[in-house]
């Protein structure tokens, strides 16, 4: 069976909803011919592409694609794992006024940006630290405290940090010292009102 055909036939196994990768299609031929018979089922409408390398079936009114789905898809197929830049986060919460330019994400990884439907997705390298609690609220809370940096981040923001969390969640966040940076956990826990012990 050809390359063609391979490919067809796998793309009939999926859902109709499913997304794929062109990394899922490899062994069914030499790069260049997967690449070649993957650009004749979009040209032809039979396919629609996400991103450079992300495909799904065509469907007639395809929904907006929301660019952390497309972002974390593609990095899955590398086996990364993306979350909310820090600094939209900090936009969200109040802490700043502007985010990112555009769609931008953290990713435990190699920099890198692709291009999707209509814009441009960068992911940039954090370190696993920063996003070892993804996108969950203390994870947001803490990635958008430790963008702000040490010289911009004061009780002010923690405090309003702390206000998106629940009370369980904030009781985490100041025992979450392997977490954080030094500076950053010292600002939280003064914000909680702990004190440091006196030495007599």
């Amino acid at each position: 069976m050809s390359c063609h055909r391979n490919i067809v036939a796998f793309i009939n196994r999926l859902p109709p909803d499913c997304w794929f990768a062109t990394r899922q299609v490899l062994e069914f031929g030499t790069r260049e011919a997967v690449d070649q018979a993957l650009y004749r089922l979009v040209k032809c409408g039979f396919l629609t592409r996400i991103a450079w390398g992300v495909f799904t079936l065509r469907i007639d009114q395809p929904k907006a694609l929301e660019p952390l789905a497309v972002a974390a898809f593609k990095a899955s197929v590398f086996k990364k794992t993306v979350a909310v830049h820090g600094q939209d986060i900090a936009k969200k919460l109040g802490l700043i006024h502007c985010g990112s330019d555009g769609p931008t994400f953290a990713v435990y990884g190699v920099s890198s940006s692709f291009q999707s439907v209509d814009q441009k997705i960068c992911l940039k390298n954090f370190s696993a630290r920063k996003i070892s609690l993804g996108d969950s609220p203390l994870g947001q809370a803490i990635r958008s405290l430790w963008y702000l940096g040490k010289e911009r981040c004061d009780r002010r923001a923690v405090k309003a940090a702390m206000a998106s969390l629940s009370a369980d969640e904030v009781t985490e966040l100041t025992s979450s010292a392997h977490l954080m940076p030094g500076w950053l956990t010292r600002l939280v826990r003064y914000a909680n009102g702990w004190q440091p012990q006196t030495i007599l």
